[in-house]
Formats: C-alpha cells, sequence, structure tokens
C-alpha cells in the first residue's frame, strides 16, 4: 500500500508541472483499480469463464491469442522515426499513425492475456510496448507546439483524433499491468504518466467540434488517464463533456422534441449528414449515422467505454442517458443487423453504408446483462453477427478501440446472460 501511495505522490509532483497539461490537483476522488474499462472483478470473472472453457469467452480468447495483436513473438511497430508522429485526414499521410494504433492495441490484449493465463511473456509484452513509447515518443506532428505541420501542403488534422484512439487503449493496459503484480518498475510508470499527460492530453483536452466521434473518443481517452493518474479534476472534466456530447450525438425524442440537441462545441461545418426527419421512428438515430455506420460505431465505442470506466468508479453514466442509449443501440443494431444499404425513406433517405458491426458488447453487457433491459436487436446481432465473425486484428479495420469485446464483456461479472431471450 505504502509503495502505491508513494507511486501516486509521484505522479502528482511530475504531472504538476508539464507545460500545456492542466494542473494535476491532489486527488480529491479514491480510484479503483485497475478501472479502465475492466475491474478487477470482470478480470477475474473473464479469467474464471475461460479457464472453464465457457463460451464464448473461450473460443474468443483463442482468436485473440491466435491474432497478431496478441502473439507472443509481438514486436513495437512504432514510434515512427525521429518520435514524431505525423496523421492526415483518413490517416493520409500515415507517419506512426497505424503503428501507434496497433500498438496501443497490442499493449491492451497483451495485459488482458497476461492477466487471463499468468504467462510473464505477455505481460513483458505490454511492458515494453509502454516503455519503448514512453521513452521515444516526442509529439504530433501539427499537434505538438514544438513539431509544426511540415509544410502548408503536408496534411497533420488527424493529430488530435489519433491521440484520442491511442489513449483509449494506453491507460486499459496500464491499468491492469500496474495493478497486477507484472514486474513494471516504479520509474518506467512514471515516465508512462508523464507522456499521457504531457503528450497526449493537450491535444484532446479542449474537446472538438468535429463529428461526435471525434470528441467521444477524446472524452474516453481523458476519463481512462484521469483514472491512470489519479486526477479526480481531469475525470470531473471528461465526465461533464460525456453529459454535454452524448445528447448532443443521439438523438431522442421523448426529450428532444422535433430536433437535435446543440452541439456543445462545433466547427459550424458539422452536420447530421442529409438526416431532415427527427421523431420518434428514428429514436436513437446518431448525427453519423447517415454518413457510414463505421463511423458511428467510432461514436458508440467511445461512449460505452466511458460509460464503463465511470460505472467502475461509481458513476452512473449509463443510468443517466438509459432510455436515449437503448434506443441508440437498437436503432444502429438494426440496421447493422439488416446486413443492407437501402433502409425506409425516413432514415438517411434510404440509403446506409454499413460497419462492421462489432462494438455493441459493452453496452449490451450493461443495460441487458446488468440493468435487465430487454434489447432484442442488439442481442441477436451480437449473437448472429458479432460471435459468428473474428474481430478484425488490425485496429484501423474496426472501430479502433473494439477488441474482441466478447472475451472480456460478453456477461458481467454481477450478472449471467439471458439465454431465453434478448
Amino acid at each position: 500500500m505504502a509503495k502505491l501511495l508513494s507511486l501516486s505522490l509521484l505522479f502528482v509532483s511530475a504531472c504538476a508541472v508539464i507545460p500545456g497539461a492542466p494542473r494535476l490537483a491532489s486527488a480529491q476522488k479514491v480510484f479503483q483499480h485497475p478501472g479502465v474499462l475492466l475491474s478487477k472483478a470482470q478480470l477475474d470473472f473473464v479469467k474464471a469463464q475461460v479457464n472453464a472453457k465457457v463460451e464464448p469467452f473461450y473460443a474468443e480468447y483463442q482468436r485473440a491469442a491466435a491474432s497478431p495483436l496478441g502473439s507472443l513473438n509481438y514486436k513495437v511497430q512504432g514510434p515512427y522515426k525521429g518520435g514524431i508522429i505525423q496523421c492526415g485526414s483518413y490517416s493520409k499521410p500515415s507517419m506512426g499513425c497505424k503503428e501507434a494504433d496497433q500498438d496501443s492495441s497490442a499493449a491492451y490484449l497483451q495485459a488482458v492475456l497476461w492477466y487471463i493465463t499468468g504467462n510473464r511473456t505477455y505481460a513483458q509484452n505490454a511492458i515494453d510496448i509502454m516503455n519503448t513509447y514512453a521513452r521515444t515518443l516526442k509529439g504530433f506532428a501539427g499537434g505538438t507546439p514544438e513539431f509544426p505541420c511540415p509544410s502548408k501542403k503536408s496534411d497533420c488534422s488527424n493529430a488530435p483524433l489519433q491521440a484520442a484512439w491511442d489513449t483509449e487503449k494506453w491507460p486499459r493496459a496500464a491499468e491492469i499491468i500496474r495493478y497486477s503484480n507484472a514486474g513494471w518498475a516504479e520509474p518506467d510508470v512514471r515516465a508512462f504518466a508523464i507522456m499521457l499527460k504531457k503528450i497526449y492530453l493537450p491535444l484532446i483536452y479542449e474537446g472538438s467540434g468535429n463529428n461526435g466521434n471525434w470528441e467521444l473518443s477524446m472524452i474516453d481517452g481523458m476519463m481512462g488517464i484521469a483514472v491512470f493518474t489519479d486526477d479526480a479534476d481531469l475525470f470531473q472534466h471528461a465526465t461533464t463533456f460525456w453529459r454535454q456530447r452524448v445528447p448532443a450525438y443521439f438523438y431522442y425524442s421523448p426529450i428532444d422534441g422535433s430536433s437535435p440537441t446543440a452541439y456543445p462545441r462545433t466547427t459550424g461545418k458539422t452536420n447530421w449528414n442529409g438526416q431532415t426527419i427527427f421523431d420518434a421512428r428514428v429514436n436513437g438515430i446518431s448525427q453519423e449515422t447517415c454518413r457510414d455506420l463505421h463511423h458511428t460505431e467510432y461514436g458508440i465505442a467511445a461512449t460505452m467505454n466511458a460509460a464503463e470506466i465511470a460505472h467502475i468508479q461509481g458513476l452512473k453514466l449509463f443510468e443517466s442517458e438509459q432510455p436515449r442509449l437503448i434506443a441508440a443501440l437498437e436503432f444502429n443494431a438494426a440496421l447493422e443487423l439488416a446486413r443492407s444499404t437501402t433502409a425506409p425513406a425516413y432514415v438517411c433517405g434510404g440509403k446506409i453504408d454499413l460497419g462492421p458491426a462489432i462494438t455493441y458488447v459493452i453496452g449490451y453487457n450493461e443495460y441487458h446483462n446488468r440493468l435487465g433491459q430487454r434489447m432484442p436487436k442488439t442481442g441477436e446481432l451480437i449473437e448472429n453477427w458479432v460471435l459468428t465473425r473474428p474481430s478484425p486484428v488490425d485496429a484501423e479495420s474496426g472501430p479502433h478501440t473494439a477488441i474482441f469485446e466478447p472475451l472480456t464483456h460478453y456477461a458481467a461479472a454481477s450478472a449471467k446472460p439471458d439465454k431465453r431471450g434478448f
């Protein structure tokens, strides 16, 4: 206990003086650790299911262990040469962007596999990945002040978004490794925390007025950093942003009436991508549903991930927006389940661009398994689509942060899945 307290004080001392990052206040909240997406109770539950070969946990574990991200021989891919990552729109150019996405995803999955198996190679892989970035990452071109975009003809616009995607996963890995006797040295833990605060946090702290998936990913990332660094002020900041952005991203007619909630922050270019009808028929439609369901899944994933972190920390974000978010899961799951590019005329003018449909598990686990809400479309999608096809092993082919969700969240430690129906 004294050792952990000492490390927490090191965080306060080190992070409070970082230029460009919000001041790290003395912890006013006692955080639960591990507490980013997976609690100790959930980790122990998943480990027991895998050891007992309970499905679908065991099959998903086998897929995870056989994937490139879960390889015992995983080699760190980044950071980009010189430690400066440059990410343009749609990751063009991609100079270290995909590598950071893959490495942060791998660090998380390796940490999960370490906890399940006790194989220290997984733990060391995760530690090696995190230490490499903590020691060599200098910043993002066009995002970190001392590294401007190389030229006016070059694109660095995705620096904040890439920073968000990375920080959605780095704290997950760090929490599991730090609190599982994995052998991560305290100076390395401190260096990693400083990297998160100094390099990543300034890029996401103010949120974004772009399409809602940007800010929701930033919120998820901020919440993870807050837990890992025991920063109560940052945690409060992130939850405030969540409460502002979620109602502006998912429409719900009983509350919103005939028009969506106003964006809390906007570039002036953000829009509902052609959706003009707002009534009970489209309860749950997202600001990006009519853009495509792939980007909508980024928003869904980040929303549910952040709410899951909050749940572990004793905050009821899931419950605070329960009708809206159940409607969102059901509405978009129904579109995905149809596997058709056509829809009723009042939905996106009748045309839909599908997504991978793999990020509905965490929300369903909370609302159906834990809170007992009926969600037939989401349940059917999970059973007939998510569980019957492997999760993408390339982070950029999925929603960047949905990594083997059935392994970690098919059921809750405090509840059993309803096998009788959805």
